[in-house]
């Protein structure tokens, strides 16, 4: 109780020394979780069977002596688990009430509240609980009344008078130890990063004065002292002073075991020494660009930052690579640099087992070799080859083997520590904000699988940090062709389609001497339903099925769209740029926000340079039409910590692709899609959209995509997390394209009642390295039932949708 009002903030509660078990709901869940085991487990076991030797005896005639003793480790194993994922029950501890007092008085001091007065009361229930109550009483607070400064160093006054308007301590504003410690470390980041490197917290102090002044009102001064000095066995003061670094040496090959050994080969390059005790590996030119560090200039906590993050990023030395500093006799700095290289080459081989429908059993390997310092700039190649041998359908195999059909694949990496263009960009993204260039090449073949799709996609992408905030990207480049062999063998392989037109030619029973227009007959000679050529035969506008039976009608139209998505070929060349914006300050901050907005151009920079197909009247390239069409998309996530075990998390996502030169679609595989265990959670990828449609394709897609999460994420206990979400959105075609109803078109607002609703929740396991994630989501609103209320009709776990993740969808 805080001035006789209940209190649950949980920075006050996090205060007590003694909390009671955690509860979700009123229930604590913790405790219960924690019952289920038995402590002590293995020495009452055996204290059990020592007391009762004919039971031990009867479990051995029944079960091995080794069967028995698995049988107790797996025991005692779920056993731990219990133990260690619950919470025992809370004995109440006066000592730690006594605690808990002292530790409650100081916060509320810490606050201002100087006079704050704290007690406890303890009520006994008869079920042996006991009740603490802490009744805190916390009187007037203080207020800063002045605030005066003794700077002993001029060149810190100097700097402190010129940022003054900064302080976080200001005139007027109640006491708050916190904005004091912050206020500290806000100089310490001025004065360190305007030359002044041997500052530290330990060097100025605030004092508050409460004596002479009105009440409540208290006077505050903020002490910097000189620096101390300890030299020939003297201690002495001397003013602070800005520090120049003078001198850069960077030793490449920095090993601690041979830290004495001499040094073989060095090289001096723009201020920069570079030292090997081996022959010097790398190009110093291109070394000196990760080094942030200056000679000449002042020192810069930043730099050195920047420094370290930068050469931990070329994947070139060990995490462990140190920074120091020397003072030299002129007062002037040496900055001295470590680096412990990682082995140039690297070499990992892998394998597993994969078994689908198409695929009912294969075997995969995978060989994957790196080559660091390429060309002795901290270059990093990444190459990978990757095959399979697998047994697919009889019907979709050329061969009776057993491994009738392979994949094999390729891909490559190459990263540069700088930017690889014709022009110097050196103005504009100076090295400070380390960039790279990348360079990517893959390629996938398969055989006898599917539809025999061929898959290259190569690219060429830039990538820097304006600030600690801020990301940048832009794919000069990125190209993706695909070409289908074998679309012939569609309806072999999606054979819940061929299954459909089966169940419309029940209905439009074709004669068996019926031929297409192009006089393909409708059955094979064995008397089955060819699908292709029946699919063209109700889609012909002569035979008049659109208005004779629009039911099949549709549902044959809905056969042909995706079957014109799942074979479509295409040559997709990309250019993008992206942008990122994050203001979290560390991995434990849970109260941040973030915006990225990307913009995409595929086919108009390609197009120029392509004549138009005579046969198509399209812009062709390598037989293959070039994707035409813009991109834009923008996502905004809010994080909102109630404390450090529970966040409120919203996310909103709006892209949409729009067709520009002689495209009629946008390709499949840079369509929108909604569903998944990232998305609206109570409908699979594919499933939902587009607008208010419902069909019966595997894979819908769209061309504009409006989605929208709320999820509330809170500790149940220990290691074990849950959510509780909402989900909100859909996809919509907006390409005019003629084959889409007009239910999966965007008409403006009046389409945004095609928004579907899931809610649901989540049961999460964090391991520190990964969170495992199970969500369940319950379809809330679906837009496109026929009935006028669509509200929680199918809200029950029969039509739930159950999700299994990595990490957080968001």
């Amino acid at each position: 109780m805080v001035d006789d009002k209940k209190n649950s903030n949980p920075d006050v509660i996090s205060y007590l020394r003694q909390t009671p078990n955690t509860k979700i709901l009123g229930i604590p869940i913790s405790l219960h979780i924690y019952n289920f085991a038995k402590p002590n487990y293995e020495i009452k076991f055996q204290e059990w069977l020592d007391k009762n030797p004919n039971k031990e005896r009867k479990l051995v005639n029944v079960f091995s002596q080794k069967q028995v003793k698995a049988m107790e480790n797996a025991y005692n194993g779920v056993n731990a688990w219990f133990l260690k994922n619950g919470n025992a029950p809370v004995i109440s501890d006066s000592t730690k009430i006594r605690k808990s007092v002292i530790s409650l008085t100081k916060y509320y001091q810490s606050k201002g509240y100087f006079d704050a007065e704290v007690s406890f009361k303890q009520i006994k229930k008869d079920n042996k609980k006991i009740t603490v109550d802490y009744l805190v009483t916390k009187n007037n607070p203080y207020f800063i009344d002045s605030l005066t400064t003794d700077i002993s160093s001029p060149v810190l006054d100097s700097l402190y008078k010129l940022y003054r308007n900064k302080s976080l301590v200001v005139v007027g504003d109640q006491i708050d130890y916190t904005k004091f410690e912050k206020e500290e470390d806000r100089l310490v980041e001025l004065f360190r990063n305007s030359g002044v490197y041997y500052f530290g917290k330990n060097n100025m102090e605030f004092w508050i004065d409460t004596l002479g002044l009105s009440p409540y009102r208290t006077s505050v001064s903020l002490e910097i002292n000189d620096r101390v000095v300890e030299k020939n066995d003297s201690v002495y003061t001397e003013p602070f002073q800005i520090r120049k670094v003078t001198k850069v040496n960077v030793f490449t090959d920095f090993s601690f075991t041979d830290k004495n050994k001499a040094i073989q080969d060095s090289a001096y390059y723009n201020g920069y020494n570079f030292k090997s005790t081996n022959k010097l590996a790398y190009n110093p030119k291109y070394l000196a660009n990760a080094i942030i560090i200056q000679k000449d200039s002042i020192y810069r906590d930043t730099e050195q930052q920047l420094t370290r993050a930068y050469l931990r990023d070329l994947q070139n030395f060990k995490p462990s690579l140190d920074i120091k500093y020397e003072e030299n006799e002129d007062g002037s700095l040496t900055s001295n640099i470590y680096l412990t290289t990682q082995k140039k080459f690297t070499f990992a081989i892998d394998n597993e087992y994969i078994t689908s429908n198409i695929k009912p059993f294969g075997i995969l390997g995978k060989v994957s070799w790196s080559n660091r310092n390429v060309f002795r700039g901290a270059e990093v190649l990444e190459v990978s080859f990757q095959g399979s041998f697998l047994n697919v359908a009889a019907e979709l195999a050329d061969s009776d083997r057993f491994f009738n059909a392979y994949e094999i694949g390729s891909s490559a990496t190459l990263k540069f520590p700088r930017i690889l263009f014709p022009i110097n960009t050196r103005s504009i993204i100076p090295k400070r904000m380390t960039p790279k260039t990348n360079i990517e090449l893959s390629v996938a073949l398969q055989r006898n699988i599917g539809l025999d799709r061929r898959n290259i996609t190569g690219g060429l992408n830039y990538t820097w940090k304006s600030s600690a905030t801020t990301n940048h990207k832009f794919e000069l480049l990125n190209v993706q062709y695909i070409r289908h062999l074998r679309t012939d063998k569609y309806f072999t392989v999606y054979e819940s389609q061929a299954e459909l037109l089966d169940d419309i030619s029940d209905v439009l029973v074709p004669d068996a001497t019926y031929t297409t227009a192009s006089g393909e007959k409708l059955y094979d000679d064995n008397g089955d339903l060819n699908s292709s050529n029946y699919l063209e035969y109700v889609l012909d506008d002569t035979n008049g099925f659109s208005i004779s039976n629009p039911t099949e009608y549709e549902e044959a139209v809905d056969v042909e769209e995706l079957r014109s998505i799942l074979t479509e070929d295409a040559l997709v060349p990309v250019m993008s740029y992206t942008y990122n914006y994050t203001n979290r300050e560390g991995f434990t901050d849970n109260s941040f926000s973030g915006f990225t907005a990307k913009l995409v151009s595929s086919g108009n920079l390609t197009s120029m340079f392509v004549n138009k197909s005579s046969e198509s009247n399209k812009k062709e390239l390598f037989g293959l039409e070039v994707a035409q069409y813009l991109k834009t998309e923008v996502e905004y996530k809010k994080y909102w910590g109630i404390n450090s075990k529970s966040t409120l998390v919203h996310r909103t996502f709006i892209g949409a692709a729009f067709l520009t030169g002689n495209s009629e679609s946008i390709p499949f595989s840079r369509s929108y899609r909604a569903g998944g265990s990232n998305d609206i959670r109570a409908w699979n990828t594919f499933d939902l959209g587009p607008g208010s449609e419902s069909n019966s394709l595997e894979f819908n897609v769209g061309s504009l995509k409006l989605t929208s999460n709320l999820e509330y994420r809170f500790q149940v206990v220990n290691n074990i997390y849950s959510a509780l979400f909402i989900d909100a959105g859909n996809i919509w075609d907006i390409t005019n394209s003629s084959i889409t109803d007009s239910k999966a078109k965007f008409n403006g607002l009046s389409s945004l009642k095609d928004i579907a609703v899931g809610s649901g929740f989540g049961i999460r396991y964090d391991f520190s390295f990964l969170v495992f994630r199970l969500d369940a989501g319950f379809k809330t609103y679906e837009p496109y039932l026929s009935s006028s209320n669509k509200w929680f009709k199918n809200y029950n776990f029969g039509n739930a949708v159950y999700n299994i993740g990595i990490n957080y969808p968001f």
